[in-house]
């Protein structure tokens, strides 16, 4: 990525779009082929009933399908009220007024994921990336299990997923005016499928109070107080009231959170290539006990922790305390400190995504994944055109995320 002094340069406060021209038009041929691999792969997979992140089914059959019956059978303040599900109501009463069957519901996620897919092709595009990597972007994006399977399994998250990558696009994707407000406008309205798109929205906020786009922000923060505060007036809460429980923050996944976001968004940072090895160690020294001893005062989770998890259960009865998990966690924000440091607007809007998935009893990978595209959104189009090694960087990241995220998914680290 670039280098510490660039950070703080004058083109950091350029938009993207007055960036240097692209590298050539791609081949339109291979992309429309490109794109009808997609399709021909969502319909081979949805035929096949493919269950990528394993959970994925259950909670469809278990929790989507119910909601959607709710809101066709039940009065609009009932359903409202009566919700069998922690999500807005908006994915719900857009699907359910259309009275599909089960398949026809799957449909919809998977023509959702693919337009998300299509989004992301075209931003990689614009901000002038070689088509194959634009091409191998969309495609890690496509492929990635903590995306592909809610999508095709009918989850609210594909709605949520399109919104934000239309909302946080639309400064690359359209122009100015009336049509680009209208499209800024789309990221608030996730919160009414998603409440944490809340948090995805403020980061972006972030974005353009750094590079004073004030209209911008001022249409972000009005559109998603509005639709918030209509949330809590109808639910005296966040959630629907069947479901309603009280709120604390989980400090532990919070610190989970963090580290799988700042390993995913640095991890190919060459800022961490120059850092000596003792300086390393030395703050992996700083952090771990820091780390352990807030590890030990956080409550086990109800589910997920991914192989945090999994270490907890084998130093069970071995430690007054475990020490695995901290180490873990410490060595990787060690290893990206320089980073997190350096990229300070980054590093405040992955602690705005943390601060938002520590408010639960149960983490898993797909709640950090629905925060890990848009944040990867945002630095592309922030950075994409004006610093291609930035912008090459966040691409092969994303690919190794998808990778992980898939070995995780395979050894079903989502049942945890």
């Amino acid at each position: 990525m670039a280098s510490a002094n660039s950070m703080a340069g004058p083109g950091d406060d350029l938009s993207a779009g007055e960036a240097s021209s692209l590298e050539g038009q791609p081949p339109w041929d291979l992309i429309a082929l490109l794109t009808l691999a997609f399709i021909v792969f969502g319909w081979m997979a949805l035929a096949v009933s493919y269950n990528p992140s394993h959970g994925a089914q259950f909670a469809f059959e278990s929790f989507h399908t119910v909601a959607l019956h709710q809101f066709q059978t039940l009065p609009w303040d009932r359903f409202l009220h009566e919700m069998h599900t922690t999500y807005g109501p908006a994915f719900y009463a857009l699907v359910g007024s259309l009275h599909l069957p089960t398949e026809g519901v799957r449909a919809v996620g998977l023509v959702m994921h693919l337009v998300s897919t299509m989004v992301l092709l075209q931003v990689g595009l614009q901000i002038g990336a070689p088509w194959q990597r634009a091409a191998l972007l969309s495609a890690a994006f496509f492929v990635s299990p903590f995306q592909f399977g809610p999508a095709l399994w009918g989850h609210p998250d594909a709605l949520a997923t399109l919104l934000m990558m239309l909302g946080l696009g639309a400064t690359m994707l359209t122009g100015r005016g009336t049509h680009r407000s209208v499209s800024i406008a789309l990221l608030p309205m996730t919160v009414l499928v998603h409440q944490a798109g809340a948090a995805v929205v403020a980061a972006s906020c972030l974005d353009d109070l750094r590079l004073k786009r004030h209209a911008d922000m001022a249409i972000k923060l009005v559109v998603t107080s509005a639709m918030l505060y209509l949330l809590y007036r109808v639910w005296d809460g966040f959630t629907p009231p069947s479901l309603q429980t009280a709120t604390r923050i989980n400090t532990r996944a919070f610190l989970m959170a963090f580290t799988l976001l700042a390993l995913g968004l640095h991890a190919w940072d060459r800022l961490n290539t120059r850092t000596r090895w003792l300086v390393l160690l030395a703050r992996f020294a700083l952090l771990w006990p820091l780390f352990t001893l807030v590890y030990a005062l956080s409550s086990p989770f109800a589910g997920g922790g991914f192989v945090f998890s999994r270490l907890d259960v084998l130093e069970a009865g071995m430690f007054p305390v475990n020490l695995a998990s901290p180490a873990l966690m410490a060595l990787v924000v060690a290893w990206c400190w320089r980073s997190l440091r350096g990229y300070r607007l980054s590093t405040a809007q992955i602690t705005l995504c943390a601060a938002v998935l520590a408010t639960g009893d149960a983490l898993y990978l797909k709640d950090v994944d629905l925060f890990f595209w848009p944040l990867l959104l945002m630095r592309l189009v922030r950075w994409g055109a004006l610093r291609p090694s930035v912008r090459d960087a966040l691409m092969r990241s994303a690919v190794v995320w998808t990778l992980v995220s898939l070995s995780l998914a395979t050894l079903s680290y989502s049942q945890l």
